[in-house]
């Protein structure tokens, strides 16, 4: 049964006139109902306009969007970022531009279907996907294999798959999609770049969704200075409109004021008091350094709901799983009473007794 809303919800969402806790959807940080930050982005919208819908090499350019990738790059750790209007458009553009220079290319078992162009299929496993890499760089040792994944086991996923992505051979290049990463994994939330550098890829480009944990429309793109010059001579990216101005210059902000890292620390603490209040429930996906819990009993979700909790619950086709994890989504929106009451009914749920 679909729930509508008018309103983007934060803890809370109403149905029918009924107050009902939210754990679910993608607002990791909650900066969709932050108050500063909202703030930002209706201060920069007077300021600046609503939209920007000119291209990015036009003769009028906009000086905030290199103020902004400048602040994302020292963020994030990544030589240049490259921003753009959505986080499916940057992972299409990476997939793209590399299928069409002849590299061979492997999808992870999983991968966000913004990773895989049309014609293209999945691995079965990882260790077909790393064996097809293997094979590769054997028979054609000097054409670098690209290998695109998720950097959390996708949307679903419920944490880091760094350890996998470890296992790669270090003469490819890596395209790993942060969007469930940034803001809320990695070094004080900053994501997955300077985990995934530190392995020795012969390249790699990072991109993700600014529309997760970070709060507003867009997407980014994080690599070489030279490789990212490239993608800005493409099709894609000239014929494109980038991302709404003011979104950007409130997330630049939002870096500067620290206002996603106290989100970040509030999130954590969060977490750890919620599994030290849970415990081990062997159904249960996760764990106290990432906000995502997963499960399959399909009984869960309809126990949670009928006592006023609404969490992510549908199949979520763009990742090619059939049937999806439901998912249980911690945000620093979330308060100590919130995730008592969650745990409660957690550990009262009598599938797991």
């Amino acid at each position: 049964m679909k729930i509508r809303t008018e309103v983007i919800p934060g803890a809370e969402i109403s149905i029918a006139g009924d107050t009902y806790l939210y754990f679910g959807g993608t607002s990791y940080l909650g900066m969709q109902t932050n108050t500063r930050f909202l703030e930002l982005l209706a201060r920069h919208t007077r300021r600046i306009g609503s939209h920007w819908g000119a291209s990015r090499i036009g003769n009028v350019q906009l000086d905030l969007y290199q103020r902004a990738e400048n602040a994302l790059a020292t963020w994030v750790g990544s030589p240049a970022c490259l921003t753009l209007s959505s986080g499916f458009l940057a992972a299409r553009l990476l997939a793209d531009y590399f299928s069409s220079k002849g590299h061979p290319c492997f999808f992870a078992p999983l991968c966000h279907e913004a990773l895989l162009p049309p014609g293209h299929s999945r691995s079965r496993d990882w260790d077909t996907l790393i064996e097809g890499v293997r094979a590769s760089l054997a028979a054609s040792p000097g054409l670098n294999p690209v290998v695109l994944s998720d950097t959390m086991g996708g949307a679903s996923g419920a944490g880091p798959i760094w350890d996998q992505l470890a296992k790669l051979p270090r003469e490819c290049i890596l395209i790993a999609d942060d969007s469930h990463g940034l803001g809320i994994a990695g070094e004080a939330g900053s994501g997955s770049w300077k985990i995934l550098a530190g392995m020795g890829f012969h390249e790699l480009l990072l991109c993700a969704s600014l529309g997760k944990a970070m709060g507003v429309a867009g997407g980014v793109i994080c690599g070489s200075t030279e490789r990212l010059a490239a993608l800005q001579t493409t099709p894609f990216f000239q014929g494109a409109s980038p991302a709404p101005p003011a979104g950007l210059a409130a997330l630049t902000d939002a870096l500067k004021e620290g206002l996603y890292l106290d989100a970040f620390r509030h999130l954590i603490h969060s977490m750890q008091s919620l599994w030290q209040r849970i415990g081990i429930i062997e159904d249960l996906q996760g764990g106290p350094e990432y906000p995502v819990i997963t499960f399959r009993n399909p009984d869960l979700a309809g126990y949670l709901k009928e006592h006023q909790i609404v969490i992510t619950d549908f199949d979520y086709a763009a990742e090619g799983g059939d049937p999806s994890p439901r998912r249980i989504v911690i945000s620093s929106v979330h308060q100590p009473v919130h995730l008592d009451r969650l745990a409660e009914l957690l550990l009262s749920f009598e599938r797991f007794e």
